[in-house]
């Protein structure tokens, strides 16, 4: 096992630089904006199943079959048109607008975080470069992308429920918990993503610039709390190398890990 160093060596090492900070307000922040588009989507979809899906439904247990009528056609008929509202209620632009937002706060966090421990050793962080910039638009297509494919989940989690629903004869009561089932784990979804991508685009603009800085190696950090994974605990304190695939968690930095909110504190070569 690689040694854990102790406060003071740790200080020593590192010529006593600031801690390396995790954003808790950014991660929170991007957490509840996307958790904000789930509650539009909830809104047009209990919209729909109370002015067209539930007047399908009889004594709030059974298809309405009344004349022999056979309601499915306008059900599938109701259901995607929900689809339909729910997939067009949040334009591209819209996304990217708000997901430029999140991403440039937190590569400006990042300068922040590098900026400070290199000024007090008497070195410079860069702000911005054509790979910087080319990162943190590569990382806003993808968080639209992840938002977008989290749409579509919640529209195919609906969609079935609502018809298992039906077909078990719960009636509007089981299609609002259907409803309310599908927004709950939406919403812990868009809690992952707000979390796993702090800590990935934190931990990867972090080290790039510490690298570009002079630093070859850093030292992981947990949070110390007791939701840190056992094998981060062991990581904690410890030294690891820059790209090293035998080093870190598998060869991954600190927040590249999903739900890691490690981070890694640069050791500069002076």
């Amino acid at each position: 096992m690689v040694k854990k160093l102790t406060p003071d060596e740790i200080k020593k090492i590192t010529h006593g630089i600031p801690r390396t900070r995790y954003p808790w307000a950014l991660e929170t922040y991007y957490s509840r904006r996307i958790r904000t588009l789930v509650s539009g989507w909830h809104s047009i979809a209990k919209d729909f199943i109370t002015r067209l899906i539930n007047p399908q439904v009889k004594g709030g247990s059974q298809i309405l079959t009344d004349d022999n009528d056979d309601h499915s056609d306008d059900i599938a008929a109701a259901i995607a048109i929900l689809i339909a509202a729910i997939n067009n209620s949040d334009s591209d632009a819209f996304l990217s607008s708000m997901v430029m937002s999140y991403v440039h706060s937190v590569d400006t966090f990042s300068y922040k975080n590098i900026q400070a421990q290199t000024s007090h050793v008497g070195l410079t962080a860069i702000e911005h470069n054509s790979t910087i910039d080319d990162y943190t638009k590569m990382k806003i297509k993808e968080n639209v992308s992840l938002i977008k494919s989290m749409r579509s989940d919640f529209t195919e989690r609906l969609e079935k429920t609502i018809y298992q629903s039906i077909n078990d004869g719960g009636g509007v009561g089981s299609i609002a918990k259907a409803l309310t089932k599908t927004t709950q784990m939406a919403n812990n979804h868009a809690a992952l993503i707000a979390n796993d991508q702090t800590g990935k685009i934190l931990g990867q603009l972090d080290a790039y610039r510490s690298q570009r800085a002079g630093a070859g190696q850093y030292i992981w950090q947990s949070m110390e709390d007791a939701r840190v994974r056992p094998r981060h605990q062991e990581l904690d304190g410890t030294i690891q190398r820059y790209n090293d695939p035998d080093g870190g968690d598998n060869g991954m930095l600190p927040g590249e890990p999903i739900r890691c909110r490690c981070v890694a504190l640069p050791i500069f070569d002076l």
